[in-house]
């Protein structure tokens, strides 16, 4: 491929704007302007498909095309400027085959007899099959861990990590993490599984490190939930929290701490809103890392003590100060909890003011929420809890308890999750036949309706038949 070492002239970065060189003559003729229509401010594109671009170019006093010259080329943002030159021709009809990654793409029509030259400048991303998008672990064959990704172009990779190392990711699958990522500190995508649980380079799935090297003393148990925010990440494991620092960081490999002690055992939910809250299972109430050490926060409201909650923790969430779970108590009554996390500094105590605010508590007597195996709620719409029974889900308000929606999938619901990173209006599906063989199972991307109501509606293209097992977790990677 052709590289161009140095681009000779001023450029205007304005489509339709022209230049043209001092030649001495200054008895000029009035220029022909040019209209470059076709051409969308951003484009994403998969390495080794074929980039198309058709353009439509008018003129003041008319157009004919071989009265010009036409170049198409693109650099890499943020690294040492040469140039790809992608196409000499009008229109763009070209396999890429750059590196993935950011690029500005520029495109320059010149007039022939002028020199004068009309000029369009956009992004272009480039990835591969691995740059970002969905993962999903399923179970298959018995007890086998499976990974398929679907990237942001909707490729499919089925079996990701048997592919890339030889083997399967361990017996039982239990999650699938995307952790690290802030500047300084290393994106790793860490799969667990009751066997073992292990680290691998998020652009190929191969295998990086053992868990045992990102802690300073070794962890015993599986690892069931990560949290954590841009400043603090925790790794729950077998429902003890273990912490790292990663605010101001220049290790890529951070560490984290020994397990913080106490006598609890952690619920595997992201609570980490704005307060930072975990949920224990032992005592039923909600904690506070506190330094290294677990306390119970204030419990405000009347809607319930979140200091003796005397329920489990069958699902939870937290969206900025807004906190949300679905719990259980001895009776089987299943229940919707609404409250607010509060985590501020007290200018008249000079001490942080850790509090629950108990807001809503409705019994979920709604169809097949007893029997509901998953539940999701979107960052979008914190308010709508969804659930599935069945081939059914249903979607039901935590504030009102009115029932809001239902949609049928074709087979029964294995799994589901909303997209916490770009989509956050998209839920994943993943359904099966239940035999938990390989490429029984199918995974879906529903859309909530942008009208509101909590309706769910099938996105145009991303039905993804018989890619998976059992689907156990999702994670979309960046």
């Amino acid at each position: 491929m052709k590289r161009i070492k140095e681009i000779i002239g001023v450029l205007l970065l304005v489509t339709g704007i022209a230049c043209t060189e001092d030649k001495g003559n200054y008895d000029y003729t009035p220029l022909n302007k040019l209209t470059i229509n076709g051409i969308e401010k951003n484009y994403l594109a998969e390495i080794d498909s074929v980039l198309s671009i058709p353009v439509d170019i008018t003129g003041e006093k008319g157009f004919r095309e071989d009265d010009y010259e036409y170049l198409w080329y693109a650099w890499r943002n943020n690294v040492e400027k040469t140039a790809d030159t992608l196409s000499l021709k009008k229109d763009l009809n070209v396999k890429l085959s750059i590196d993935a990654g950011e690029y500005t793409l520029r495109y320059v029509v010149t007039e022939k007899a002028s020199g004068v030259f009309f000029e369009s400048q956009v992004s272009l991303s480039v990835i591969d099959k691995y740059t970002k998008g969905v993962m999903a672990l399923s179970q298959i064959e018995g007890d086998e861990s499976d990974v398929t990704f679907i990237n942001v172009k909707n490729s499919v990779t089925k079996h990701a990590y048997q592919k890339a190392n030889g083997k399967s990711a361990g017996r039982h699958p239990k999650g699938i993490f995307y952790i690290g990522g802030v500047k300084g500190v290393k994106n790793v995508v860490l799969i667990s599984t009751e066997e073992r649980a292990i680290t691998v380079e998020p652009n190929n799935f191969t295998d990086l490190y053992p868990l045992a090297d990102w802690f300073y003393v070794q962890p015993e148990g599986v690892v069931e939930g990560y949290t954590g925010d841009k400043y603090t990440e925790y790794l729950i494991i077998d429902g003890k929290t273990y912490k790292r620092d990663i605010s101001s960081n220049r290790d890529p490999l951070k560490k984290f701490d020994a397990k913080t002690q106490g006598g609890y055992h952690l619920a595997p939910f992201s609570l980490y809103g704005k307060g930072g809250f975990f949920y224990d299972q032992a005592k039923r109430c909600f904690l506070y890392d506190q330094f290294g050490k677990m306390i119970m926060p204030k419990a405000l409201g009347y809607a319930f003590n979140a200091n003796d909650m005397q329920m489990n923790m069958l699902y939870g969430t937290a969206v900025k100060e807004k906190l949300r779970a679905v719990m259980v108590d001895d009776n089987g009554k299943r229940y919707m909890i609404s409250g607010k996390e509060v985590n501020e500094f007290n200018l008249v105590t000079y001490e942080f003011d850790i509090q629950i605010v108990a807001d809503k508590k409705l019994e979920m007597n709604y169809t097949g929420a007893a029997e509901a195996t998953c539940f999701a709620i979107s960052t979008k719409e914190p308010d709508f809890l969804y659930y599935a029974y069945g081939n059914i889900i249903k979607c039901v308000s935590m504030l009102t308890g009115n029932e809001l929606s239902e949609y049928t999938m074709d087979q029964p619901v294995d799994y589901m999750e909303f997209d916490k990173n770009e989509n956050p209006d998209r839920l994943y599906v993943a359904v099966s036949d239940g035999s938990g063989t390989a490429g029984s199972g199918s995974i879906y991307y529903l859309q909530m309706n942008p009208q509101g109501g909590g309706a769910l509606l099938p996105i145009e293209g991303c039905e993804f038949k018989n890619v998976c097992g059992k689907v156990i977790d999702f994670e979309y990677k960046k």
